[in-house]
Formats: C-alpha cells, sequence, structure tokens
C-alpha cells in the first residue's frame, strides 16, 4: 500500500462525513424555513423584489433578483418556498468552505471547519436559511478566498485563470452586498504585506480580474448613478453623527459572540491572534486573516463613533473567513484532545439543533406555549415572524379590500412591508413616512394624490396618526383594532384608520430639496 492510499481514504471519508453535516443541516433549516414566518428583513426583501430592478435603494441586486425569480417560477410567496435557494446557497457556502480548509490545511481541518459554521447561528442558519443578502455574498465570499488560495499557492500554469474567478467571484460579492469590498481590500493586503506574492502587482492577471468584478458590479452602478447614488449614501450614512462611545464596541463584540455562540467565537478570535502573530511567514493563515480582519475590525470599531445601533452581524462575513483556521486549530489537537472536542462538537451541535426545534415549536403553537400568568407577560419573542394575513379579513370586513380609488400605508418601512405582504399584493401600499427605504422609490406617493388611504399603526405608539400623517389627508377617520394572529393566538394589534384624500407634495426625504 502506498503512502498516499491512507490519507486519500481519509480525505474520502471527510468529504462524505462534510456532506453528512450539510445534509442534516439543511434538513434543520428546512424545518425552520416551514414553521416560521418571514422576518421584517425577508418580508421587505420578498415584496420589494416582486419589482425587478437593476439594483434597489438598501442592497446591491442579487438577493432580490433570486427572491423576484423563486416568486415567479413558483407562482409563491410562501415562506418555505422562497427561502429554499437561500438554503441551497449556505449548503454551497459550507462545501466551499470545506473546499478551502482542505486546499489550506487538511481534509480533517475542513470537515471541523463545517462543522463549526453550520452550528454557528449567524452562519449556519440566519445567512444559511433566511432571505437576506448575506446568503449570496458569504458564498461568493468564501469561493472567492478558495479561488485567491488556488491562484497564490497553486501550480503558476494555473494560476490566471485563478485570478479570473476570483474577480467573478468578487463581482457576485459586490452585487449581493457592499460588504464584498472587503474581498478585494483583503486581497490587497495580502499582496502588499507578503513579500513573496508582491511580484502579482506586476502581472495582469489580478487587473483583469478586478475589471470582470467591476463588469458585473455595473447594474448597481449604473442603476445608483441614474438615483444619485442613493443607495451608497444610505449605506454610509448608517453610522449616524459622530459621537465618542468608547465602551461601545465592547458591547458590539458581546453580540457577535451570542451570534457566533461565544466558544465558537473565542475560537476563531484566538486562532485569527494566532494567525497575526506568525505573520506573513504562514502565507496561508495570513491570507485568511487579511480576508476576515477588515469587517471585523471595521464594524466593531465603528461602533465607537457611531450614533446609532451596528448590528453584530455586519461582522459575519469576516468571522466567516476564520473559520478554516479554527478548523486546522482544533484539526492539530484532535489526536491529544479528542474525546473532550467530541464532547463540545456534540454539546454544540445540540445547542444550535435544540433551538431550531423549539424555534419552530413556538411558531406552531403561538405565544405563550403553555397558560402562564409569567409568559404572558413577556413579549412574543417571534413577533417579527408574524404575518399579518389577518389585514386582509379585517379590509374586506369594513368593504374596503380591493375598493377602487384606495391604497393602504404604513408608518415605518417595516411596517409597510408586513402590510404589503400580509393582502398578498392585492391593494397598492405605500409608506408616507420618514425612512420609507425602497418604498419612496418603488412605490411613489404622486399617482395616488386624491385617493383615500388605509393606515395602519401596530401598538403600542406613542405618537398619534395625527402627528405623524395628518397634514398628507384632508382628515383622517378611525376605524378601529384588529388582532394580527400567529397560531391562533393574538400576536399583536394595530389601529386603522382611513385618511381621506391624499394631499399632493409628500416625498421621501432622499427626493426632498431635489
Amino acid at each position: 500500500m502506498s503512502d498516499s492510499q491512507p490519507f486519500n481514504r481519509q480525505t474520502t471519508d471527510f468529504t462524505r462525513l462534510v456532506l453528512v453535516v450539510l445534509a442534516v443541516a439543511a434538513v434543520f433549516r428546512l424545518i425552520l424555513a416551514a414553521n416560521l414566518g418571514l422576518g421584517i428583513d425577508e418580508t421587505y426583501t420578498v415584496v420589494t423584489a416582486r419589482h425587478l430592478e437593476w439594483s434597489y435603494f438598501d442592497h446591491p441586486p442579487l438577493a432580490w433578483w433570486i427572491a423576484g425569480l423563486t416568486e415567479r417560477l413558483a407562482g409563491t410567496e410562501w415562506a418555505p418556498v422562497v427561502r429554499l435557494p437561500f438554503i441551497l446557497l449556505g449548503c454551497l457556502t459550507g462545501w466551499m468552505l470545506f473546499l478551502l480548509t482542505r486546499l489550506l490545511f487538511d481534509a480533517r481541518a475542513g470537515f471541523l471547519a463545517v462543522l463549526a459554521y453550520v452550528c454557528a447561528p449567524v452562519t449556519g442558519v440566519t445567512a444559511g436559511t433566511f432571505v437576506v443578502p448575506d446568503a449570496p455574498l458569504m458564498l461568493a465570499m468564501v469561493a472567492g478566498a478558495y479561488a485567491l488560495a488556488r491562484a497564490l499557492f497553486g501550480p503558476p500554469a494555473e494560476a490566471g485563470r485563478w485570478w479570473i474567478v476570483a474577480g467573478v467571484c468578487g463581482g457576485l460579492a459586490l452585487l449581493s452586498k457592499y460588504h464584498g469590498i472587503f474581498l478585494f481590500a483583503g486581497a490587497g493586503l495580502f499582496l502588499l504585506t507578503s513579500a513573496g506574492q508582491r511580484r502579482w502587482f506586476l502581472s495582469p492577471w489580478p487587473y483583469l480580474g478586478f475589471l470582470i468584478a467591476v463588469a458585473i458590479f455595473l447594474p448597481a452602478l449604473v442603476w445608483n448613478a441614474e438615483h444619485g447614488w442613493v443607495s451608497f449614501l444610505f449605506q454610509g450614512g448608517r453610522g449616524g453623527e459622530a459621537r465618542l462611545r468608547p465602551l461601545a464596541p465592547l458591547t458590539v463584540l458581546g453580540g457577535q459572540a451570542l451570534f457566533l455562540l461565544p466558544w465558537i467565537w473565542f475560537g476563531l478570535v484566538a486562532t485569527g491572534i494566532g494567525a497575526l502573530r506568525r505573520g506573513p511567514a504562514d502565507g496561508r493563515s495570513w491570507l485568511l486573516l487579511c480576508l476576515g480582519v477588515g469587517p471585523v475590525l471595521v464594524f466593531t470599531l465603528v461602533a465607537a463613533w457611531s450614533s446609532t445601533r451596528v448590528f453584530p452581524h455586519w461582522a459575519a462575513p469576516g468571522y466567516l473567513m476564520l473559520f478554516p483556521l479554527l478548523g486546522a486549530a482544533v484539526s492539530a489537537r484532535w489526536d491529544k484532545a479528542g474525546s473532550h472536542m467530541r464532547g463540545w462538537a456534540k454539546a454544540t451541535a445540540i445547542v444550535t439543533g435544540t433551538a431550531i426545534i423549539l424555534a419552530s415549536l413556538f411558531a406552531r403553537i403561538g405565544w405563550p406555549p403553555v397558560a402562564i400568568a409569567a409568559l404572558e407577560k413577556l413579549r412574543d419573542p417571534l413577533i417579527e415572524t408574524t404575518d399579518w394575513h389577518d389585514l386582509s379579513a379585517a379590509l374586506a370586513q369594513r368593504g374596503l379590500l380591493g375598493k377602487p380609488n384606495t391604497f393602504v400605508t404604513g408608518l415605518r418601512w417595516l411596517h409597510a412591508a408586513k402590510i404589503d405582504y400580509g393582502l398578498r399584493g392585492r391593494m397598492p401600499v405605500l409608506c408616507l413616512c420618514d425612512d420609507p427605504r425602497g418604498y419612496g422609490m418603488l412605490a411613489p406617493a404622486e399617482p395616488f394624490v386624491g385617493q383615500d388611504a388605509v393606515i395602519v399603526r401596530p401598538l403600542p405608539d406613542i405618537q398619534s396618526v395625527e402627528s405623524l400623517v395628518g397634514k398628507n389627508f384632508e382628515r383622517i377617520e378611525p376605524l378601529g383594532t384588529v388582532d394580527i394572529t400567529r397560531a391562533g393566538k393574538p400576536s399583536l394589534q394595530a389601529e386603522l384608520y382611513l385618511g381621506h384624500r391624499l394631499k399632493p407634495g409628500w416625498q421621501p426625504p432622499w427626493r426632498q430639496g431635489r
């Protein structure tokens, strides 16, 4: 038996294990997708994806294109159906992560990296299940990292084609979310800091890959140029006004740890620090660190001077690049401490799997799961996944569903999205508010001047409808309340009003003063 045969057999065994892990994770994701209603960001994406555009107010278009084409091909917006392509993207991300880790280290490290990836909630559940731009982004970024590794560490004769593949992946990452820029920044940082790799600055291949990426990203660039660069301005302004908050990064780090599971987060950070200590001399680890450090540092440190909330999941694409380091570190210690590590791995899988099953169960039976006074006082933890389909019956009872010259409006973009999804497109939906997001572009108010509006205001809300939109209508008439239910139990309550004859002049903030 040759020396390579045991290695090849081991590689095959771990490849099969990875496929089993990804299949099991996919089953759990399907269970979650089939039981939970769409979340806020998902609902917003699905309803605005009814309008296929070259790009969108919030993000580049790829997630919208995937959701919109799925809706059209399947003929439904049912949550499990529109989520299915994103579940497949999550599985492909796990597979590419295995290939990347196996290329840089070994197959066992690849298996362990994938196991941690599927168990970390923000990567293996949120980005691997829900209709969010992170699903195509993460696949494109890890595939881009694989292509870069092949170009930098593989046979020189094949490097050119892999630079082109890296460019394609970089373009798809940018077309998914503006986070894709970190793939280019990380590659540039690696080339600058690695003496043996700086020769690539004299080669045409990286520049050709970059031009290909720009060409793929062109739809978003052209759309933004035609709309006053509104998407870039919106994302660039999300940090709010500068205000020193030196302790805020610690809060963000705590959120990141919870989103990844604290012990996985600690392992990712520790292995990243280890790669930093070894420096460019360990080229493979250094590449991963260069690709991952950007999102983690930027979206942690920006909290120190941002006056608005910095969400922990914004750093997730950076942590994704550190999973191979974690897999390699665990693999190196497996023979000496395998029993302890197997225990941790089983416990982690049980924690994630149990959370998915409980969330699916609570979604099915409603909140509270049992009639206990203490639970009844708590806010429904799944309230954001409640679909507002009860609105259709409430409007039909009042003779307003589908009434000519009548539209529906929410007072916040997230409420408008829930309304739009609940009505299933049977009435036009606007968002007459200070922050309409994409509704300010896809559903402008000018064509509806003179028409009546059903105004939906979820409770509680300290501001009155008159103070929010009273100036936009000749008069406003209360229509009572409606209970919005999940699993047959009230999840929230909303007040309905009828605004008579919309006045001209309302414009979303991004158009005011133009």
